[in-house]
This record gives structure tokens, sequence and C-alpha cells, in this order.
């Protein structure tokens, strides 16, 4: 007699011991890819394809729903449920035990659960379909080994992207210039909230250190308590345009942040930078923050969504410290201005 619908993790014992079996399988292949692709230095961009960010936690999915479901009568609601608790076993396993930053895990889990979904709702279609459940079988265990395969062979796009960040600031372009170059002591209570900084737990800037003047001179900034990295400066005209070349000279940001993502990895290059500054009136200008940088995956459109979310939000709080500061000086210049004696 086949079993009534319930809850992923309400059925009888035989039905749950199962359903752990299961989800323990699901999660040594889950383990098992990770360890072969991390072990082997010359493929982690596997991290950044197609098959590990969609096909297996697919397959994984409907893996566990095929055997927790063995004769296919289970509601809806079990399918629904599946992908959701896979994922946040991966997550918590991941942070816990294979410390992966809270970027990656951020980043994956969107994906592996719309996926698991999809994987979980094919199987139970398939399913419904007399004589197909053989066949379903035998194509999903080769399923993730063929689409690596596949994949593998497909050259990575090379592709340049600009993130632009604006904002109008109560200030001359003279009283802006200088914060653009250097700033000291920056508290945690200047800037903005941004999800990048206060969800993601990308450490914001303590200070940034100019040495040198014009092209060639090095600007060092300082994030949290133990991240730096230098910016080369390309192009420098006073109250109009500061541009920068990155350099990353030591793995500070991806240690903090994530080893699969470094700034200038294979996923990902961070690669320049510029200030412009152009007046929009009387003591009100305009500044801009550009950043350029490199994707190379298979899953570019995706990683510029959370480009746009994560680096996005960094130059808006960088942004909302230069407005902030700026400002002070503006109102400042202004009140000793009005306090001078006027000529008889």
């Amino acid at each position: 007699m086949a079993e009534p619908d319930q809850a992923p993790c309400c059925g009888r014992p035989r039905g749950y011991r199962r359903l752990l079996a299961a989800f323990m399988f699901a999660l040594a292949v889950a383990l098992s890819a990770y360890v072969l692709i991390d072990a082997t230095k010359a493929n982690r961009l596997a991290f950044a394809s197609v098959w590990f960010l969609a096909v297996l936690p697919a397959f994984l999915s409907a893996l566990i729903c095929y055997v927790g479901d063995p004769a296919g009568d289970r509601s809806s609601g079990f399918y629904w449920g599946i992908p959701p608790i896979l994922v946040g076993i991966v997550v918590i396993g991941s942070a816990c035990f294979l410390h992966e930053g809270v970027i990656c895990l951020i980043m994956l889990s969107p994906v592996w659960l719309i996926s698991g979904w999809i994987g979980a709702f094919v199987l139970r279609a398939r399913r419904n379909r007399a004589g197909s459940g053989n066949v379903l079988q035998c194509s999903l265990l080769l399923l993730p080994l063929a689409a690596g395969a596949v994949e593998s062979q497909i050259p990575y796009p090379y592709e340049r992207v600009t993130l632009v960040r604006s904002i109008r600031i109560r200030a001359t372009p003279a009283e802006i210039w200088p914060f653009t170059l250097s700033n000291a002591h920056i508290t945690d209570t200047e800037g903005g909230w941004t999800f990048a900084q206060n969800i993601a737990g990308i450490p914001r800037p303590r200070e940034t250190r100019l040495r040198g003047v014009g092209p060639g001179a090095t600007r060092t900034a300082y994030w949290g308590d133990s991240i730096d990295f230098d910016e080369i400066i390309t192009d420098w005209q006073p109250e109009k345009r500061l541009a920068w070349k990155f350099s990353f000279t030591n793995s500070s940001l991806e240690n903090y942040t994530d080893q699969h993502i470094a700034p200038d990895g294979q996923f990902l290059k961070i690669d320049s930078g510029d200030y412009t500054l152009r007046s929009l009136g009387p003591d009100i200008t305009l500044l801009t923050l550009r950043t350029n940088y490199i994707a190379k995956t298979h899953v570019n459109t995706y990683a510029k969504l959370w480009g746009e979310v994560l680096l996005g939000g960094v130059q808006d709080n960088i942004l909302a410290i230069l407005q902030q500061r700026a400002e002070v000086t503006h109102r400042m210049t202004a009140a000793a201005i009005t306090q001078l004696p006027h000529p008889p």
C-alpha cells in the first residue's frame, strides 16, 4: 500500500529512514564534487559553472525526491519542501565545516534553490507518465557527469563590465577633491546602509593614504581590521578627474571575503576605477565613481547581478562618506565667510 501524503520529515519510520538516507547520499555527492573541484586548482572555474550552480542542485533535489517518494504519490508540498531543506543543510555545512565565506553562500543559495525546485518538479512530472521511472533513474545518474564534461569543453567568455554610481554633493569641486585623494579615521557611523556591508559582511573603509602626487602616485585603502590594497594613480586632473589601477599585492581581501571570489582571480578581476567631478551649479557638484572589472564565467549574467548589489553597494557607501565629509567642509567654510568682518 502506498504511503499517504505527508510532510518530508513526518512519514512512517521506514519512510523517514529512506528520506534520511537520500539526504545523506545527496550530501555525499555534493561534498565529493566540492572536494574534487577544490583539489583541482586548474579547474577552479567549475565553481562558477552552470553544472555546479544549476545542474547539480537539480539532480540532488530530484534524487532525494525519487528515493523519498518511491510510489510517486506524495503531494506537491513534499516537492516544494525538499530543495529548501537541502540548501539549508548545504549552507550551514559549508559555513561550519568548509569555512566558505558569506558572500559565496549568499550568491549560491538563490540559484541552488530555484534549480532544486526545477529538478524536483521535473521529476514529479515525468513520474506521472507511465513507464518513465527506469529511464529517468538512469538519466539522472549520468546527468551531472555529462553536463560537467560538456561544459568543460566550452570556452569561458571574457567580459568587461563597468559599474557606475553618482551622487550630488552640496559642495564645490575644490572642496570635494581632497577627499577623493585620501581620508583618515573613517568611522562606522559614516556612509550609509548597504546590503554588501551590513548583510554580506564586506568590511567598511577605515582609511585611505596617498603617497606621491600625480600619475604614478599610490593610494592605499584600508578596510576593516586587516584588509589593505593599493590603487596606482593613472590620471590626475585636480577638481576634475582621478583614475587608478587596482593592485592587490596580498590576499587580505580574498581571505576575509571568499577564496573563490578573489578580486584578482580566475572568475573576477577588479581592474580600474575613477572619480569624475562635474559642477551642476553654485556649490552643487556631481561626483561619479566608476569601477571596471572583468568577468570570466559561464554565468556572467548572474554574476553581474551580484556585482551590482555587492560592488555597487561598496561604491554607494564610499560616495556617501565623501558626500558627508565634503558637505561638512562646505558648511564650515560658508560659516567662516559669514563671520568675516565687512569692509567699512
